[in-house]
Formats: C-alpha cells, structure tokens, sequence
C-alpha cells in the first residue's frame, strides 16, 4: 500500500458507508462519492504529486466511460457508476487492469451471495434466463428494478472491495 495509514483509513470508512448503504437501501449517497473522489485526487496529489492526481481522474475517466454502456442498459445504477469512478481516482492509469478484476470476483462473490438469498422461484428463473443467454435465445437486458423474490447484487460493494484489494495488493503508484 502506498498511501499513508490515515489516508486509506479515510477511504475504508467512507467506502464502508457507501457499501453498508448500497446493501441495505440500494442507493449510494452523493455526498458520499465526492468526497471519495475529493479525497482520492487530494491524496494522489499529496502522497504522489500532481502527475499521479492527473493519472487518477484519467482513471476515473475511463471507469465511468466503461461502464457508461452498463449503466445506459440499466445493468448497474448511477451511483454503482459514480462509486467505481470515484474510487478509481485513488488508484490511477496503472491500476485500473486489477481495479477491474478485483471488482469483477468481488461482483461475482457477491452474485453467489444474492442468488443464495433469492427464493427458490427466483432462482429457477435465474437458471432459465442463464441457460437461454448460453444458447443465445435471450437478452442480457436485465431489469434494474428489483424483481420479487430476487436479491439483487450490491455493485458499488463490488467496486469498494475492488478498490480496497486493488490499494492494498497492487496496480496502484
């Protein structure tokens, strides 16, 4: 890890209210995610000078531009997509690769976590809609909206455990 001890205690806190708060009201508050983004672009700027400040709003740049197409089909929410940029900003260019895996396995661990909770209706339709997109007779055009008896994946937890795996294990200056 390359930020001071004090720094990234800031960003587990405020990443942990972000998460505890997609979980349990699937809404990400904005305050939330300026001041990620705030105190990310501050922190590079301190910790790594302005050049790594300016390879971390290119980082935020090019998270939002990515997910931009997911958000447009209402696959993630705008403040899963405002979270993932915003926390992109601490990692810079050189770490979006593992920022976007890590968040990809956490998003998965978490999928597993949400199907397990789902009812057994749910689940069986899960199944169905699977095993249509493998043959290629369905749409991945999936509702935002949840659905009864689905628990839904908490995707800015994903890209806060991505984040957080990302600063602590690599990919970051």
């Amino acid at each position: 890890m390359d930020y001071p001890s004090s720094h990234f205690a800031l960003l587990s806190a405020l990443l942990a209210i972000a998460a505890a708060s997609d979980v349990a009201l699937r809404r990400i508050p904005n305050v939330v995610v300026v001041a990620v983004a705030a105190a990310g672009i501050a922190s590079q700027a301190v910790v790594h000078g302005m050049g790594n400040a300016a390879s971390g709003l290119a980082a935020a740049g090019i998270t939002a531009g990515v997910l931009w197409p997911a958000w447009k089909r209402r696959m993630v929410g705008g403040g899963d997509l405002k979270l993932a940029a915003a926390s992109a900003g601490w990692i810079a260019l050189a770490g979006v690769p593992v920022y976007f895996v890590a968040s990809a396995l956490a998003a998965g661990m978490l999928a597993v976590v949400a199907y397990s909770a789902s009812t057994l209706g749910a689940r069986s339709a899960m199944r169905r809609n699977l095993v249509a997109l493998a043959l290629g007779s369905g749409s991945a055009d999936l509702p935002l909206q949840p659905v009864p008896g689905r628990a839904v994946v908490p995707a800015g937890a994903a890209f806060a455990l991505g984040a957080l795996f990302t600063i602590l294990f690599g990919g970051t200056p």
